[in-house]
């Protein structure tokens, strides 16, 4: 399982992380993935067998990424409201499950009141791959058209080799599997897989604090904020890999669509589980249910913090990432 420090420190980063808006960037959770070289899944349904094994470490996003995140990203890129590579859908302001607004007054993305936790929607494979070229290019001013991701008039024309690359990327398949229901404890020791992302197999509740809590429906719904089911990780640590939205993964399913993992608010039980929670989609596409959480390829620094003689400013620079410890 995954321990977190709790110090006043990540306390501040956590709150940074909420309002996900200021002068010097985001900051993003993650937990490292290790027991590199793990065996790929044996399970016999069709989206879990031979998923699952990665042959190198790597830190993935503790939750989805936010709305309050989304839209410093925003605010950075295009902060003129231009919308050049079309990064902002305006359904995020006119749908009820949309939590970002333009406000041409300030010339500012705004986050709706009380969605600043809940996942961001409305996104499709291209906005995430440019939010982590962002990212990787050092947030505030860096780049979104070149990182991993390579875009030429605002075509995507070359993608990341996740084995031997640096960098924030989007998780592939394998990548978001393993974290998600990679248990190296099962089988005595020598590791297994659970159907959902959370300790034991037992099926998904709505109970807020149930240790297999989940956000589904089985019909129209809206989001919850990350991490609200906060006893429902995986071995890893990583939240909601089951509901919410639907994840995108740098996987390719058929043609240029992109595989999505996990279900969504509106799922059934069948599509949370690792045997049946896989669907596929193109990479323009922008729906409501559709978020994404990212992934690091690289070691991440712990965070920095920067105090003023007076001990009431802090200064944050660039994207700090508190990394989770592994305790057995």
């Amino acid at each position: 399982m995954s321990t977190h420090n709790s110090t006043g420190i990540a306390a501040l980063l956590t709150a940074l992380a909420m309002t996900g808006a200021t002068a010097f960037g985001i900051t993003i959770d993650t937990v490292t993935v290790g027991y590199a070289g793990n065996a790929a899944d044996t399970a016999s349904g069709t989206y879990a067998n031979g998923r699952g094994a990665v042959s190198y470490e790597y830190q993935i996003g503790t939750y989805e990424v936010t709305n309050a995140q989304y839209a410093a990203f925003l605010n950075a890129v295009d902060s003129t409201g231009a919308n050049t590579y079309s990064l902002y859908n305006s359904n995020m302001s006119s749908s009820t499950y949309g939590g970002i607004t333009w406000n041409s007054t300030s010339s500012k993305y705004e986050v709706k009141a009380g969605f600043d936790l809940k996942p961001v929607n409305y996104v499709s494979f291209y906005d995430a791959a440019r939010f982590v070229n962002w990212l990787t290019n050092g947030q505030g001013s860096g780049g979104t058209e070149s990182g991993l991701y390579v875009f030429k008039e605002g075509k995507l024309v070359s993608t990341p080799d996740h084995a031997t690359s640096t960098g924030w990327v989007i998780p592939n398949e394998n990548e978001w599997y393993k974290a998600a229901y990679y248990n190296p404890t099962l089988n005595e020791g020598a590791g297994g897989y659970t159907n959902y992302p959370w300790a034991g197999g037992a099926s998904p509740s709505h109970t807020q604090d149930a240790v297999n809590g989940a956000t589904y429906s089985g019909g129209p719904g809206n989001v919850t904020d990350v991490g609200s089911y906060i006893n429902a990780s995986s071995y890893f640590g990583t939240y909601d890999q089951a509901g919410n939205l639907w994840e995108w993964t740098d996987t390719i399913s058929s043609g240029n669509n992109r595989v999505l993992r996990g279900g969504a608010v509106y799922s059934n039980v069948n599509d949370l589980s690792a045997a049946s929670g896989r669907g596929g989609s193109g990479p323009t596409d922008e729906g409501y249910y559709y978020g994404f959480r990212v992934a690091s390829l690289t070691a991440v620094p712990e965070p920095s913090v920067w105090a003023s003689a007076m001990g009431l400013t802090m200064f944050v620079f660039g994207v700090w990432v508190r990394r989770g410890r592994r305790t057995l």
